[in-house]
């Protein structure tokens, strides 16, 4: 019986070594595609998920450890089990980080964040489609299309404000690719119009910029017809999208024409998230990316001349008077780096531009795209609140 009873327990804290062993086989690669450089991009949006969920890497660096602990009990094996133990401890104190910091920054701005609201981060889905697809121009012999997002019930509270959504992105792309966040904006009381714009082309800096341009005047010819007001207009966009947003309400018509036959239009405000508001600063490579990663992106990069750098950069134009700016960006964001998002705000600041920079600790380039995850509520928190305040 009691040989019985210690074979059952050998084997028990057999299984509890294989247990913490497998939990740091799954926590190092974990860690890897989130702290190092990695040889492709598929790699580094896994590592950006890890960011995200960092709390679920943490529930299993809290198993290893518990196993590990229980597989040191017997004599033979104990030094593996304590290195285990301390590979699985490290790693439930890296996998705590973000999440830590991000309840920092939430009591900051007051942000209640929600563990169950966590869980559903990997969905994307508006529950919904947009209300209208409509043409709002053709420019270069290409269809310019918009969205409309509209709030499901209306408030009966005159014209509704206005969002005109800008997408980012390394390629050509339509509208509407992330339809969530235009759902969530809608259900928030806006008016969305989520536009498609020419892609940026070699050697042309004004096509893109003036086809937001385009679309900003359409909205406001088009105002009546979908409740809109167009005095409150806020113009919003991700990494390519917030700059284009940024030169877009910037600049004069003088500077940036319309691509199409329309009315200079200033919106209210701005909402730019981790877009680059200075095209001639050379940001650093990010040290996560590789150089293979690196090559491919500088292979793809907007091809300009010299002199028109300068001219295509928001912070060219900044001057008092210009509409007030939100800006968001991710601490470790691998693309757009937060020192020169944090230069940006003092241009705005030093050129008397009323502003905003939220910074939310230990997220990556395109957080938004994980729902769920502390760095996308405290946006839509920040969000709403700048919106309100228009």
């Amino acid at each position: 019986m009691a040989d019985r009873r210690e074979k059952r327990r050998s084997w028990g804290r057999r299984l509890a070594m294989a247990g913490a062993a497998l939990a740091a086989v799954i926590l190092l690669p974990a860690a890897a595609t989130a702290l190092l450089p990695m040889p492709s991009l598929e790699l580094w949006a896994i590592g950006l998920l890890v960011l995200e969920f960092s709390l679920v890497f943490a529930v299993i660096a809290v198993v290893g450890v518990v196993l590990a602990w229980l597989a040191a009990r017997r004599t033979s094996g104990r030094r593996v089990a304590v290195v285990l133990a301390v590979v699985n401890a490290a790693m439930l104190v890296a996998a705590l980080l973000p999440a830590v910091s991000a309840w920092g920054t939430a009591r900051a701005y007051g942000v209640p964040l929600s563990l169950a609201g966590y869980l559903d981060g990997l969905s994307t889905s508006a529950g919904r489609g947009p209300d209208e697809t409509v043409r709002y121009a053709r420019a270069g012999g290409e269809d310019l299309m918009l969205d409309v997002w509209r709030p499901e019930a209306a408030s009966g509270a005159g014209r509704l404000p206005v969002v005109v959504n800008v997408h980012g992105g390394a390629q050509d792309a339509p509208q509407s690719p992330f339809p969530r966040w235009d759902a969530w904006l809608a259900d928030s009381g806006y008016v969305v119009f989520d536009v498609d714009y020419r892609f940026f082309r070699p050697y042309d800096w004004k096509s893109s910029p003036g086809d937001v341009k385009c679309a900003l005047g359409w909205v406001v010819r088009n105002a009546e017809r979908y409740g809109a007001d167009p005095a409150r207009i806020t113009l919003m966009g991700q990494s390519a999208g917030g700059y284009l947003s940024m030169l877009a309400a910037y600049t004069t018509a003088a500077e940036v024409p319309p691509s199409c036959d329309v009315p200079e239009v200033r919106p209210a405000a701005v909402i730019a998230w981790f877009a680059p508001g200075d095209a001639t600063a050379e940001v650093p490579s990010p040290f996560r990316l590789s150089e293979t990663v690196r090559r491919q992106l500088a292979e793809e990069t907007w091809p300009l001349a010299d002199e028109d750098w300068k001219r295509a950069s928001p912070s060219t134009y900044l001057r008092p008077g210009l509409p007030r700016t939100l800006l968001i960006q991710g601490g470790r964001d691998i693309l757009q780096t937060a020192g020169y998002t944090r230069d940006f705000a003092a241009r705005l600041a030093q050129a008397g531009v009323r502003h905003e920079l939220v910074e939310i600790p230990y997220a990556d380039h395109q957080f938004d795209l994980v729902w769920g995850g502390f760095g996308s509520q405290i946006a839509r928190h920040v969000v709403r609140d700048f919106l309100d305040a228009g």
